[in-house]
């Protein structure tokens, strides 16, 4: 069965089923998405005694990035990854904070899963939730970049839960802002998942990570040295290139 190609099922369906996996990967090698997340951050300007979200939290990795005295508040539609990283369940639809309560909102890397009409609903909760000149960081794979080839195809076809992400075009600022939620960046990042000395915990990484139940480690590294430059980096650690769009949306 399908999950991604079925309108039905969502992101907690699917993360349901293998978070733990994903969770195994970020435990494996802790450091390698260390540039996602700081850039992540970089958007923003954090200071002390803000509230910050992050929606969906995951193994609530974020928060080893944040050194400022913040609070923050994570937040999971699966029930697996809110075990996994304490964090409270909700939808994308109820968001349970009070009107102008947070600072920041956080999304990073999920939106791609969320359904139409669950995203729409989405971006109405953060208006509502941001205090006045509070910003919603969203960052996802743009649409027909290397990244978006990797994991709706390759990994859609060695996943057993198959992978189709809808994911960021141009049109999508102007598609998901409100009149008291608007766009005020956009920016296209490209960095490096860097991870070990070692080939095979890399590759173990990436097995875990994507769910890739149904490919060879050779399948694997040969999929990624053609598509996403895997090499050695000037340390000696294999990395592979990576690329996200930053969204970032305004409560005015």
């Amino acid at each position: 069965m399908n999950l991604y190609k079925t309108s039905q099922e969502t992101y907690a369906d699917i993360f349901n089923q293998r978070g733990a996996d994903y969770h195994n990967a970020m435990k494996l090698i802790p450091g390698a998405r260390d540039l996602e997340f700081l850039n992540l951050l970089d958007r923003v300007s954090l200071k002390d005694e803000m509230v910050i979200v992050d929606i969906p939290s995951g193994g609530n990795y974020l928060a080893n990035y944040i050194n400022q005295k913040v609070q923050i508040k994570p937040l999971e539609t699966s029930e697996v990854f809110a075990n996994l990283g304490n964090s409270k369940v909700c939808n994308w639809a109820e968001i349970p904070l009070e009107d102008n309560s947070a600072d920041i909102i956080f999304c990073c890397a999920a939106f791609h899963h969320v359904i139409e009409e669950d995203r729409k609903k989405f971006m109405k909760e953060a208006s509502r939730i941001l205090n006045n000149d509070g910003k919603l960081v969203i960052a996802d794979v743009k649409l027909g970049s290397s990244i978006d080839h990797f994991l709706n195809d390759f990994v859609d076809s060695k996943n057993s839960l198959g992978h189709q992400g809808v994911f960021m075009d141009h049109n999508f600022a102007a598609t998901y802002q409100l009149p008291s939620l608007i766009s005020t960046e956009s920016k296209y990042v490209q960095f490096p998942w860097v991870f070990s000395e070692n080939k095979e915990t890399a590759i173990e990484y990436l097995k875990l990570m994507f769910g890739l139940d149904l490919a060879s480690s050779d399948e694997i590294e040969n999929e990624i040295v053609n598509s996403l430059n895997f090499s050695l980096n000037t340390d000696k650690k294999f990395q592979i290139d990576w690329a996200l769009n930053y969204e970032v949306f305004t409560r005015i």
